[in-house]
């Protein structure tokens, strides 16, 4: 979640798409293992949102941290390719320049027309405008995008705009994949986590890059069932999926 000071540099991973390096943070957006690898396997598959999409049943996802949009672009390709209603909600600070998001060239991961031109586009508008707060909902290439624009976890609550997209109904998935624990600890803490975990469906999932002890406990405490699981090809060894019972 990029901040208003962060300098950003463009940096190409070892599957040969790119990402970017925060420097306020120390970290990049996306595994320098392989950033577009490291989104299909942590966030579309391991939140079983691709098989989903596939079978071609509609699929509502919330994200913490919309990023560079790469997460983002590949759940929306993946259902415009199926056919499948999407509807992707998402927190974000601030996203960060079109022009360097432009330098990314996602373009090249995606099979839909019009699906690229229509993201930069986007972002060339929000960044003219700037927003700071509240819920921007648009449609991109016929994908509906809801984005709850800054800081979603503040003094340990949510922001008005926050609240307003976890009350926007169930989702089916959500991909946790905000900077690391250490790096922003407020949106990995025990509340926040409950808040996720109780706007997922039975049978829903929440996948993320992090396995860490204090993470799996919180999202147990949230009534899920954390699992670890293989990471990415050549990247992290484990990821993490937590499943919401089914009722019974």
């Amino acid at each position: 979640m990029l901040k208003a000071d962060d300098k950003l540099t463009v940096v190409t991973t070892a599957d040969g798409s790119r990402t970017l390096q925060s420097g306020a943070f120390g970290q990049a957006y996306g595994s320098q293992h392989g950033a577009a690898a490291e989104a299909r396997h942590v966030f579309l598959d391991g939140a079983g949102v691709q098989a989903r999409l596939a079978s071609g049943l509609d699929v509502q996802v919330l994200e913490v941290g919309l990023g560079t949009g790469l997460n983002f672009l590949l759940t929306a390709d993946a259902a415009l390719q199926a056919g499948a209603a999407l509807t992707y909600r998402a927190f974000e600070w601030r996203l960060p320049p079109a022009g360097m998001l432009g330098e990314l060239a996602y373009g090249a991961q995606l099979a839909s027309p019009g699906l690229w031109d229509a993201w930069l586009a986007w972002a060339g508008e929000v960044e003219e405008t700037t927003p700071s707060s509240g819920v921007t909902t648009v449609s991109l290439a016929g994908v509906q995008l809801e984005v709850a624009w800054g800081d979603a976890w503040p003094d340990h609550q949510p922001s008005a705009g926050a609240a307003d997209l976890l009350a926007r109904g169930p989702v089916d998935a959500v991909y946790h994949d905000a900077f690391s624990p250490q790096a922003n600890p407020a949106l990995w803490e025990e509340a926040f986590l409950q808040a996720l975990a109780s706007v997922l469906r039975p049978g829903g999932r929440l996948a993320t890059y992090s396995v860490a002890g204090r993470v799996r406990r919180a999202l147990k405490e949230a009534g899920l069932t954390p699992v670890k699981a293989p990471g990415p090809p050549g990247g992290k060894a484990e990821m993490l999926q937590a499943v919401k019972p089914e009722l019974v």
